[in-house]
């Protein structure tokens, strides 16, 4: 009884170190491997997103393959996953990830860096409505109001911005967009699969890469022949490993932070990390960011921090309301059943 203080203590004090080090890792892998997409895209001949995107799920997979058939990784809990199972459950998610991955590589070629990461504010906004639409989520007015407000402030930035254009707009709208439903899957169709972050890579890469190959063999395969794209990765290979092992990193340290610290966490975390790409972008592009954007930046912000505190309250609710209805249920129940009566 006396060493379980210690110990309790011990793994408390061992499960912070974790967090915060998975934190700093998500925010050193996270920049990085958004400034060097910047870089390739902009700066050397490489301009292939959908391709360069593709890196890093090719990385995820390849290594989980790797655990899997030298006994790191094993896959016993998950013997159910036939090939229908795997076509009707995972597939979709590779879908929504692979267009995710291109429209948001995509996007560096119409906006500026800074503003892109601006945008990014948003993606609570398409997350409420699929959630909501697919009964995923119930209606909370304080969620809605938070909703608005960054709806509002990143309407704001996005008047004032130098570099706007629509089409940049709409490939972030759609990254965000399935992004959403990307993440309502994982929720409804993997909720009970008790995937852990090195079978999830191993079973759901696959299907990204699928569809990330179709979009490459049909917007930039050609050129890519063209201009001996595979001729550029040979000459400057660190570059390329890095962008692979970074956007590995990002997932691995993105599960990391949520097992110990929470998914609240990370999505702060994701808002410090746009913060510094901003100031990254005004340094080293020197992306111009006016006064008006700068400020429907600040209130997509107070926005984002308003929309987790009511994501908290609302929890808070549902855990009442459901306490409430079982408590009922448990008054209503009789305490003798008819059988024994009779008896």
């Amino acid at each position: 009884m006396g060493a379980s203080g210690p110990v309790a203590a011990t793994a408390a004090t061992s499960s912070v170190l974790l967090a915060i080090l998975y934190g700093l890792a998500y925010l050193v892998a996270a920049s990085s491997i958004i400034l060097l997409n910047k870089h390739v895209l902009s700066v050397t001949p490489f301009h292939f997103p959908i391709a360069l995107s593709s890196l890093g799920v090719l990385f995820g997979w390849v290594t989980s393959v790797a655990g899997v058939h030298t006994g790191v990784i094993s896959l016993e809990k998950h013997k159910d996953i036939t090939f229908s199972a795997w076509v009707k459950t995972v597939l979709p998610i590779g879908f929504f990830t692979g267009v995710t991955l291109a429209c948001g590589n995509m996007a560096y070629f119409y906006l500026s860096l800074s503003f892109l990461q601006m945008t990014k504010a948003l993606s609570p906004v398409c997350l409420f409505f699929i959630l909501w639409i697919t009964g995923l989520d119930k209606f909370h007015m304080k969620v809605f109001l938070s909703i608005l407000v960054i709806v509002v402030g990143t309407a704001v930035a996005a008047y004032a911005e130098v570099h706007f254009t629509w089409i940049g707009i709409a490939l972030i709208f759609v990254a965000e967009f399935f992004e959403a439903i990307k993440s309502a899957c994982f929720q409804f169709l993997l909720a009970n699969k008790s995937f852990t972050m090195w079978e999830g890579m191993y079973f759901v890469s696959p299907a990204s890469l699928i569809f990330l190959g179709i979009l490459i063999a049909t917007l930039e395969w050609q050129q890519m022949v063209d201009e001996n794209a595979w001729g550029q990765i040979v000459e400057h290979p660190l570059i390329f490993l890095a962008a692979g092992t970074l956007g590995f990193g990002v997932n691995y340290c993105s599960l990391g932070v949520i097992k110990h610290a929470g998914s609240l966490t990370l999505k702060v975390l994701a808002q410090m990390k746009s913060i510094i790409i901003i100031m990254f972008g005004m340094a080293i592009y020197h992306d111009v960011v006016s006064g008006q954007t700068a400020c429907g930046y600040a209130t997509a912000i107070v926005g984002f921090g308003f929309y987790n505190w009511a994501k908290v309250q609302a929890k808070e609710e549902d855990d009442a309301a459901l306490a409430a209805a079982i408590g009922e249920e448990g008054e209503k129940a009789p305490l003798v059943s008819s059988g024994e009566k009779a008896a």
